[in-house]
């Protein structure tokens, strides 16, 4: 482990100099932007001075600006450093090290969460088997850390572990461990695995339930942390892949074409002040251990958002944080729809506003106080945009009109003709300010594309085009969708609203139910039609300059249902869909071989997991060894679970709480005396459920073994 005051750098250009001059010049060039747009908005809305509420106008206006400054600075620069090089890349020390250390050893862990298990265990496979032809699988060890709540999901993992270790004879290679307490969430996970086998290890890659990574890329960011002592956290940029329904492959589209460029200019400004993700990357765990423990806000309350937290306290220990801009090798999934998208930005949203308190924690550094900063302002800039618009709207009614109202396309002409015009010079240059921030890296990035062979992992120039101008119109129509969510989200954080963990939905299974795009958006759509009302009846002027933003919420409830399902195919067309990865390709063959184990029969599916522990010997046994064993319980709690053993037996498992049928799995003299009772009892002594499931269990024992997939 580095010491904390240590003076050697493993790149030797890293200057204090350099490092401050870019940024330096980025923060000039974003002030500017911002001071200049600030300027051209107080002469536009009132060149004879200005009123209050024009006054809170341009006090709203600077933190937005500063946000689009933000992203269009960081564009220009990650297109001028990729196509310039970058001098400062950590990859040039990996020249003299052809192989891994014989004592790197790295523990690769994956938290999940009622998440698909046949997903989790095949993305296990397919890594496993990626890195084990890098021939380097001797340095790895895989540990899936299971909080798991819901009985069936947690036998199924307890199965689909035992049988990926068969196959691939992995004892000793893949672990499986179940909490019984999931405090903390996916933090007290991790915690949880360093107090009992983070000294075992020198290094430690999180990934998410949805992540995969290469055997290739893994090695490498191995082979990094070995190379530079100084390296605390090395953090890929995972692309987005698999997206099944069109507001997937939207998001999917627009990460992967311009995601790049956003990434290299991250890499250049933070070099080793990056921060980090939570997964798809690699930690040092000797400092993670000891620095990174993750404090406790005002009021006890837990951090959501531990990532951005471990960082900051590992930066401020000493250690650097990179950004690796990889272009593949690390790869996750995004929410399939609108809705499952909003359910993760409400949960984003806590976490980052928890921040705040961080702002003013002592010896954080610089740069991780304006990265605690920029992830307020991702979620504050909705409510402030909201704000925006309502000042807009209080000051509209100075621009009716006096006479009969035009017609609706009377209004457009008007206001095209004001704009084009009429207007005043400074607010018609503020007006190109505001478009080019929020367009012209877009425009850059796709005609660079465009002129490139990269076009044709694209689908070609033609759907290129057409797909980055389709991307841009369902952006303009999710943008106010989400504006008005996170002002929600922002509002019920303040008010202490908290976040129930739940598990995400990672693919689009069988569509969506349109009762629930109705039900979560027709306040939306309220909201929207009488915000235009009272804008049409303030000003016809007002109403067309606001409408693209009413009518983004105005299409809330079509726009879900529409991009929920797997419509327009031909476009937003991906390099990785024309060519898939070897990994992903790999794990989808894997995903069309394997088998379902759970019963189909819809009166027995609820409690597959229960009926499987208890009525199959062999799920049974591996379900008892894997308990922890405990002293003798408490006369009151051996009552207690023999109370709940007979109403099971009698009455069935839907007779349970899910309380009771925990406690019933989390013990193993109990477990075994059921697997005992059940098979011996005389039929009529058993509820007509477990009549029913054996005789489903019967005919799958009856059915001759599928051979296994390899």
């Amino acid at each position: 482990m580095v010491p904390k005051t240590t003076t050697t750098n493993s790149l030797p250009n890293l200057t204090r100099g350099r490092v401050r001059w870019r940024r330096f010049t980025n923060m000039f060039l974003v002030l500017a932007t911002t001071c200049g747009s600030l300027y051209l908005l107080i002469r536009a809305v009132r060149p004879n001075g200005i009123s209050i509420l024009e006054a809170w106008l341009a006090v709203v206006f600077v933190p937005l600006v500063y946000q689009l400054a933000c992203g269009f600075w960081l564009a220009m620069l990650g297109l001028w450093v990729r196509y310039r090089g970058e001098a400062l890349d950590l990859r040039k020390a990996l020249a003299g090290t052809p192989t891994l250390a014989g004592e790197s050893a790295t523990a690769i862990v994956m938290p999940i969460f009622n998440e698909d298990v046949t997903r989790v265990f095949e993305g296990l496979r397919a890594m496993f088997s990626s890195l084990k032809e890098t021939g380097c699988l001797k340095n790895f060890d895989f540990f899936v850390l299971s909080d798991s709540d819901n009985p069936n999901k947690w036998v199924e993992e307890e199965v689909a572990w035992l049988e990926l270790c068969r196959q691939l004879d992995a004892f000793g290679k893949i672990f499986y461990r179940k909490r019984r307490l999931p405090m903390n969430k996916k933090s007290g996970n991790i915690a949880d695995f360093c107090r009992r086998w983070g000294k075992r290890y020198r290094y430690m890659l999180v990934l998410d339930a949805d992540s995969l990574m290469s055997g290739d890329r893994i090695v490498e960011m191995t082979r990094l942390m070995d190379a530079h002592p100084e390296l605390g956290i090395l953090q890929t940029a995972p692309k987005i892949i698999g997206a099944d329904t069109l507001f997937g492959r939207l998001i999917q589209f627009a990460h992967t074409l311009y995601g790049e460029a956003y990434m290299h200019g991250l890499n250049y400004l933070q070099m080793g002040d990056a921060t980090f993700w939570g997964h798809n990357a690699i930690v040092r765990l000797a400092p993670f251990i000891e620095f990174c423990g993750l404090p406790v806000l005002p009021g006890k309350t837990r951090i959501l958002s531990h990532d951005f937290v471990e960082a900051a306290l590992i930066r401020k220990a000493g250690f650097w944080v990179w950004l690796l801009p990889a272009d593949s090798g690390s790869y996750e999934e995004t929410p399939p729809t609108l809705i499952d998208f909003l359910k993760r930005e409400r949960r984003w949203c806590q976490g980052n506003l928890q921040h705040f308190w961080l702002l003013f924690a002592k010896d954080i550094k610089r740069q991780s106080r304006l990265h605690f900063f920029h992830g307020l302002l991702s979620y504050l800039a909705s409510p402030l945009w909201l704000s925006f618009l309502l000042l807009a709207t209080a000051l509209a009614s100075p621009l009716g009109y006096e006479g009969p109202p035009p017609t609706l396309i009377e209004a457009y002409q008007e206001f095209f003709a004001a704009m084009t015009y009429r207007a005043s010079k400074p607010a018609l240059v503020l007006l190109g300010v505001t478009a080019a921030l929020l367009f012209v890296p877009k425009i850059l990035i796709t005609l660079i594309k465009l002129f490139s062979p990269a076009a044709r992992g694209f689908g070609g120039r033609t759907r290129l085009i057409i797909s980055s101008i389709l991307d841009t119109v369902l952006f303009t129509i999710l943008a106010p969708i989400a504006m008005l969510f996170r002002s929600r989200f922002v509002w019920a954080t303040v008010s202490g609203q908290g976040v129930k963990w739940v598990a995400q939905r990672r693919r689009s299974a069988d569509g969506i139910d349109w009762r629930e795009p109705i039900i979560t958006f027709a306040s939306t759509t309220a909201v929207a039609a009488g915000w235009g009302i009272l804008a049409w009846h303030l000003s016809p002027l007002f109403f067309a300059w606001i409408s693209p933003v009413i009518g983004g919420m105005v299409l809330a409830i079509p726009f879900a249902i529409f991009t929920a399902g797997d419509t327009l195919p031909w476009f937003f067309v991906t390099p990785d869909e024309k060519n898939a990865p070897p990994i992903w390709a790999e794990l989808q063959k894997n995903l069309r071989a394997a088998k379902q184990s759970l019963p189909q029969i819809p009166e027995l599916a609820a409690h597959g997991g229960l009926m499987q522990a208890l009525l199959d010997p062999y799920v049974n046994a591996l379900h008892v060894s894997l308990l922890r064993q405990r002293a003798s319980a408490p006369p009151r709690s051996k009552l207690y679970l023999e109370t709940v053993r007979t109403k099971l037996i009698q009455q069935g498992p839907d007779a349970l709480t899910p309380r009771e049928i925990k406690a019933l799995l989390y013990d193993p003299d109990v477990m075994l005396r059921l697997h005992f009772d059940l098979w011996s009892a005389e039929e009529k002594m058993l509820a007509p459920w477990w009549a029913l499931a054996m005789r489903q269990y019967n005919v799958i024992a009856a059915e001759p073994p599928t051979p296994l997939a390899t």
